[in-house]
């Protein structure tokens, strides 16, 4: 399921097209840096009097150029170089987004199918249930006809059943809604088609002791999010560096004839060479105002890279103290799941014997049927947090640090 929607999920997609736009951006802002190199033809056709002569008489002169111009900024003080790093670190910290897309996607199949599991599990239990009510009913209905119990033992059975099958309602709309969203992330129509497991995964390997904190460098958020503090501190380069003086050169060569037969002779080449200074000295306010925006873009990224990695750290042990809790959650709902079952058993058996009441008796079917619903909650949240787990790492404990999950 998890490579199906790493194939097919279209929020994926649209992370691929982000990183190849993003790669096209870094591409476009290392151009100016090399030479621009035009061509150009042009034809000309002028109609000029000849003035002086004794009639008034005209000629047509035509003339053909053939030429190329170059163009280029010398990065004298390095600013196209940091505008061209600043964009091939967005590009990295765009690819670092599109790999945690990947990665939360996987989470989030994963995570799908365990409720998907879950959701078909309730339904049996709910189903399993009230066809149990409808039995005790039956029993306090023979009960009735024979004048052992009152009229009130019956109507509170039925409502008994009457609650399960609502239940029961609710736990099939959970598992529909369950399995449509399990299949849009599989890229499929939401048809709830699918067919869940019959029993959820048991997390077997545990969480090793000592896990170094280095395996959060390799989460792809935090890579992203120190690209783009390098990419701010690039711009904020770039930005005072706007105020000193720009040369560029600009170079142009080529023929002029007026016989087109004639424009590749070498005999009417032209050319030129031109070399330009520039130095910006008033712009209103322009380029102080783009170097405190820079500026304080650098300090939102740092901040933001700062708080990612406090972010990451919260994630990591909020999982790892959940993963002892959860264990021995699970154990004591499953012994209580066990006891519950027993007791309704009993109570069933002696309520026929008439040694308890009817409230007992539906008390202690549906704290029965309450234990065991939560412990199939309690058994797929754990899961879901060991999902969570490696989400936060970047990846499962085996892999080191540094490489890519």
């Amino acid at each position: 399921m998890v490579a199906r929607a790493l194939a097919f999920n279209y929020d994926l997609q649209t992370a691929v097209a982000r990183l190849e736009a993003a790669r096209a951006q870094a591409r476009i802002a290392n151009a100016p840096r090399l030479p621009a190199l035009e061509a150009n033809f042009d034809a000309a056709r002028n109609k000029r009097r000849i003035i002086g002569s004794a009639a008034t008489a005209s000629r047509i002169v035509t003339n053909f150029d053939l030429g190329a111009t170059v163009n280029w900024e010398l990065d004298l003080w390095g600013r196209l170089a940091n505008a061209a790093r600043a964009a091939a670190a967005d590009a990295k910290a765009t690819q670092a987004d599109y790999r945690a897309a990947r990665l939360l996607l996987a989470a989030d199949v994963s995570r799908g199918w365990f409720g998907a599991i879950e959701a078909e599990l309730q339904v049996r239990l709910a189903d399993r249930t009230a066809e149990n009510f409808r039995r005790s009913l039956a029993v306090i209905e023979e009960r009735y006809r024979r004048g052992l119990n009152t009229a009130l033992d019956v109507r509170l059975a039925r409502e008994n059943v009457a609650s399960a099958e609502s239940t029961l309602a609710v736990r099939r709309r959970e598992r529909d809604a369950a399995l449509r969203a399990l299949e849009v992330l599989l890229g499929r129509y939401p048809a709830a088609e699918l067919v869940a497991a019959d029993s959820l995964p048991k997390v077997q390997a545990p969480v090793p002791a000592g896990l170094p904190a280095a395996l959060l460098t390799r989460r792809p958020d935090l890579v992203a999010a120190e690209y783009r503090l390098t990419a701010a501190g690039e711009r904020l380069k770039e930005a005072r560096k706007n105020r000193l003086p720009a040369l560029r050169l600009t170079a142009s060569g080529g023929t002029a004839s007026g016989e087109l037969q004639t424009l590749l002779d070498g005999r009417s080449s032209v050319w030129s060479l031109l070399a330009g200074l520039t130095q910006p000295l008033f712009q209103g306010g322009r380029l102080a105002a783009e170097q405190a925006l820079t500026q304080a873009e650098r300090h939102e990224a740092w901040a933001s890279y700062a708080q990612a990695v406090l972010t990451a750290f919260r994630e990591v042990e909020t999982a790892l103290a959940a993963e002892a809790w959860y264990r021995e959650q699970e154990a004591a709902l499953r012994r209580a799941a066990e006891e519950a079952g027993e007791a309704a058993a009993l109570a069933l058996d002696r309520y026929r014997q008439g040694l308890v009441d009817i409230i007992t008796l539906l008390e202690s079917q549906r704290r029965a049927f309450d234990a065991e619903s939560a412990r199939l909650r309690t058994a797929r949240e754990r899961l879901n947090n060991r999902v969570t787990l490696y989400l936060a790492l970047g990846g499962d404990f085996g892999n080191p640090a540094g490489v890519t999950p």
